[in-house]
């Protein structure tokens, strides 16, 4: 029976270790965070399991190690779950953030339960004195080479991704579309995330090259390969990971005279730090494969800088007295940046990206964590180096998973926090506990003299086990979930795909974002009906799924905006829904006061209510946040003609022309505004204007159909009503005056 779960221990860790960099699966909506965090729970979940049960069933007594470490672990994963329960937003702080995962409570506690699991099950693989009871027999050589061999397979896929082997091999092979992209590789969404892991994966082997007496060809090879990839992204973070740490570890080394022996082992960290600071200053990669490779002009991952994460991380802390101490919750970054982010993103290209994630680990934690959160976590990665100065031995395995933990901490500060990564923290600090070799307290509750514990724990054995399968019948229901949400997601709109959103609601109930595509995909029908039954019957569905979203993330901007929005499109057949879409986007805008779109969303159904002073107000609000925003500066002008001042509506619009010419909507309202005026022949130049800009505008194809047929111009007016008949083949109107041209 001991062996069984010492195998069921070992077999999980060993797993993790070489799984949780690689593992991926194209059947969620998100192929690699969410599958990751699945595997995490499970095999940490299977392996806690086999290491209470053998300690009960097997050993008859509980035996904890406990190491400097831990009290700060457990006080950093206290303050997580105190901010949890305080959390702005309950579902994302448990869970994690839709779309991202890998920020959650769940997927936290889980990695300090594989700490614990590190601690007490793993052996340093020097001579220790014996025990009544050992630990199953695993090694940090042993993870260390499976991590080894992870990395391995990491670069092999990336490079087999990157220059279009795997491309080629997908059709022959039926692989998922997403491994024919060239930035495809298991271990993070982005060729920045690899980076990050490349960069630190280059310390680990360093490290072993110069802590080990004797070094294969294959740790050399994967160096090589690994500095290659990184030439090929160039991703400067990465880089200044391998800069600082390098820089700091020599400058270490000398001071220390770890190397008197053979000091010159120290020119392969000097090496690289000339190469780091070289590629930093320039971009290698497309003087080696020229500007117009693909190799050269691989995509891009849009990461928040460092100042304004910084911004934003502490303005979540300060937002309140609560957020002073466990911030706006752990996994509400987005709550953070929509609420906190500066006027000065609205100028940029990027406005309209709701980052989930900050460009910061660090600042992230300080956001959405506190001033408890961030002391707690920077207190527990003091303590290790500490520890680590007082129980370092020269070349030994401490020395290697120092570099490591170094270049892990380096990267919280220049990049955030996958799972990947957040992995590695925690099996390096657990690691290194063992490293250290130094005496741990051992905790041990025997059974022989209290017969009444084994009882006790037995009963706690078994409640664990069910919940552990309780767990992992929760976690299918919810896989299954987003599977189909997942495979809705590929339809276009269709009773089909409404269907899979609809199983996918009531797999999992408690994800909001599920519920708010459900609300839209359920207006779409109203859109598309004709029976006034049941167009009742969707409205009343529609508007129940974005309100339920709403009471699950009220905190979420996204699920205000979509029951505004439906709302908005209702406020024909629903009686009072004008008022509720206004009160939904006066919530978004709470939640997010530097969104123009909100404004002017608001602008318009003020319009719908006839308030025309108030919907003035809000486009000058959206204008004023963000000065270029058209649709808000179209909606302005448009106010005129609402008031009958046709002539400032059209002086306006033309102001407008000139400073966006190549806005097709403006050019379109421009139009407009010169036939409404009699101005045909104008009205007719800025709709062909329109038309180059964007050909099946159906909307300009009309109007010039209208506008030549006023000229009597009727060959050319039919010309545009088939092109709009083209586009809509459906539309019975357009035959109408079609035929009566003809």
């Amino acid at each position: 029976m001991q062996n069984f779960f010492d195998r069921i221990i070992k077999i999980s860790l060993y797993l993790l270790v070489f799984l949780t960099p690689l593992f991926f699966l194209p059947f969620s909506f998100e192929a690699f965070e969410y599958n990751k965090q699945f595997l995490l729970l499970f095999l940490v979940s299977l392996a806690f399991f086999a290491w209470l049960a053998k300690m009960v069933v097997v050993d008859k007594e509980i035996r904890f190690e406990r190491s400097p470490l831990d009290i700060f672990v457990l006080a950093f994963m206290g303050v997580a779950i105190l901010s949890a329960i305080f959390s702005v937003d309950k579902t994302s702080s448990l869970y994690g953030f839709y779309g991202r995962f890998s920020n959650g409570l769940i997927g936290l506690l889980s990695l300090g339960v594989f700490y614990f699991l590190i601690t007490n099950n793993v052996r340093s693989g020097e001579v220790r004195p014996p025990k009544e009871v050992e630990p199953p027999n695993i090694t940090i050589s042993g993870l260390l080479k499976t991590l080894s061999w992870s990395v391995f397979v990491a670069v092999l896929f990336s490079y087999l991704a990157i220059f279009g082997v795997f491309a080629k091999l997908a059709g022959l092979l039926f692989l998922p579309k997403m491994m024919a992209l060239r930035i495809f590789n298991p271990t993070a969404a982005s060729l920045e995330g690899l980076s990050i892991f490349l960069a630190i994966s280059m310390v680990f082997l360093v490290g072993k090259i110069l802590t080990s007496a004797k070094t294969g060809r294959i740790t050399y090879l994967l160096l090589a390969a690994i500095l290659g990839l990184l030439i090929i992204i160039g991703f400067t973070p990465a880089w200044l990971i391998v800069l600082i740490t390098f820089a700091l570890f020599v400058g270490l080394s000398l001071w220390k005279k770890v190397f008197r022996d053979n000091v010159n082992r120290l020119l392969i960290p000097i090496f690289l730090i000339i190469v780091a600071a070289a590629c930093i200053v320039s971009q290698p990669q497309a003087l080696i494969f020229g500007e117009g490779s693909n190799v050269a002009n691989l995509m891009k991952e849009q990461v928040l800088d460092q100042k304004t994460s910084w911004q934003i991380g502490f303005g979540g802390a300060t937002d309140s007295v609560k957020s002073s101490f466990l911030g706006s919750g752990i996994g509400t970054f987005n709550y953070d940046f929509a609420k906190e982010k500066p006027l000065s993103i609205n100028s940029s290209w990027l406005w309209q990206i709701r980052f989930d994630r900050s460009g910061v680990h660090l600042a992230e934690i300080l956001g959405t964590l506190g001033f408890l959160g961030i002391l707690s976590y920077l207190a527990l990665i003091a303590i290790f180096f500490m520890a680590s100065y007082f129980f370092l031995r020269q070349k030994s395995q401490a020395l290697l998973l120092l570099m490591v933990f170094s270049a892990l901490v380096a990267g919280q500060f220049v990049y955030y926090q996958n799972t990947t990564l957040a992995f590695l923290f925690w099996l390096i600090l657990g690691l290194s506990v063992i490293a250290w070799q130094k005496p741990i307290k051992e905790k041990v509750i025997s059974f022989k003299n209290f017969p009444e514990l084994s009882l006790v724990f037995s009963t706690i054995v078994i409640l664990v086990g069910v919940g552990v399968l309780a767990l992992y019948f929760f976690n299918v229901k919810t896989y299954l979930a987003d599977v189909n949400y997942a495979n809705a997601q590929k339809l276009n709109l269709s009773n089909e795909r409404t269907v899979l959103l609809e199983k996918a609601v009531r797999l999992n109930p408690s994800s909001p974002q599920y519920r708010a595509v459900l609300a839209r995909a359920y207006l779409n029908d109203v859109l598309n009906e004709q029976d006034a039954s049941r167009i009742q019957l969707l409205v009343a569905t529609a508007i129940n799924q974005a309100r339920v979203a709403t009471e699950l993330a009220p905190k979420q901007v996204a699920m205000w905006e979509t029951l505004g929005m439906i709302y908005r499109e209702i406020k024909a057949v629903a009686t009072g829904a004008n008022e509720w879409g206004i009160k939904s986007f006066q919530e978004a805008i709470a939640l997010d006061p530097q969104n123009p779109v909100a404004y002017t969303e608001l602008g318009k159904l003020y319009i719908a209510s006839d308030e025309i002073g108030k919907a003035r107000e809000e486009f000058a609000k959206a204008i004023a946040v963000k000065a270029d925003y058209t649709d808000a500066l179209i909606q302005q002008a448009l106010l005129f003609e609402k008031e009958g001042d046709k002539a400032n509506a059209l002086k306006e619009m033309e102001e407008l022309a000139v400073d966006f010419p190549l806005s097709s909507e403006i050019l379109f309202q421009l139009g407009r505004l010169y036939f409404n005026n009699n101005q045909i022949t104008e009205a007719i130049n800025q709709f062909k204007r329109v038309v180059i800009l964007v050909p099946d505008h159906s909307n300009a194809h009309y109007s010039l159909g209208v506008a030549y047929a006023a000229q009597g111009k009727k060959s050319l007016a039919i010309e545009e009503f088939q092109k709009v008949l083209e586009l809509n083949p459906a539309n019975q109107d357009v035959q109408k005056k079609i035929d009566q041209l003809r």
